[in-house]
């Protein structure tokens, strides 16, 4: 079967009827968790298919939008219910302190990039564009600065990952503060040269903090 995400057991929860390659989806309850799959009768590609991953994330998206999830990486593949059980029953005390205090949150993802510059960059010096690099990032720097303060009120957590060629950042997010936090940021200026984008909501997952391995992927 293919697991798709955990979340705490809630009857009024809706599911999409059908997921990756219309397979239906379905749910198994271990523990006060729930935890939703669909059953597969042939082996995953070893490639990701892109039309996999999306069916894959509109299933997380459906249930995201009633309820707080921790998803699991496409393709996550068990063999069988007792083998997704005995997994999800071994870590059951880190999920559900994640979900207790990950619910009713949302996270945002920032990219702040500078823009290419291909004429200019063909008639500089290397010094002189490495230079002008070295200003946009600390540019992109400013902004993401400016991000963090314009939002401490709403703003619960901010982390930083890797970006290539700029800055990624993730703000975690109350579902109920969310209008306010776009509102906030989309007051900050950005100058020529920076590109700054906003996406989300997501599952939380920049901040959920469990290190054991998933089941065989």
């Amino acid at each position: 079967m293919l697991a798709y995400c955990i979340a705490e057991q809630q009857k009024q929860i809706e599911i999409p009827h059908a997921g990756v390659e219309g397979a239906p989806i379905r749910w198994i309850d271990v523990g006060g968790l729930r935890c939703f799959v669909s059953d597969r009768g042939a082996q995953m590609p070893r490639e990701r298919v892109p039309e996999m991953v999306k069916a894959f994330n509109e299933v997380l998206q459906r249930i995201f939008a009633q309820t707080t999830i921790i998803p699991f990486r496409f393709p996550t593949i068990v063999e069988s219910e007792a083998d997704l059980k005995e997994f999800v029953n071994s870590r059951s005390g880190e999920y559900r302190s994640a979900l207790q205090r990950l619910r009713d949150k949302v996270q945002m993802d920032v990219r702040i990039t500078a823009k290419p510059e291909r004429a200019e960059s063909s008639t500089q010096s290397g010094k002189a564009y490495l230079k002008h690099r070295s200003a946009l990032h600390r540019q992109a720097q400013s902004i993401l600065e400016e991000f963090r303060r314009v939002s401490h009120s709403v703003a619960e957590e901010w982390g930083e990952g890797e970006s290539a060629g700029g800055i990624r950042a993730f703000a975690l997010i109350g579902r109920a503060s969310l209008p306010m936090f776009l509102k906030e940021i989309a007051k900050v200026p950005v100058p020529a040269g920076i590109s700054a984008r906003v996406t989300g909501p997501w599952p939380p997952s920049e901040f959920i903090e469990l290190f054991t391995k998933e089941p065989h992927e």
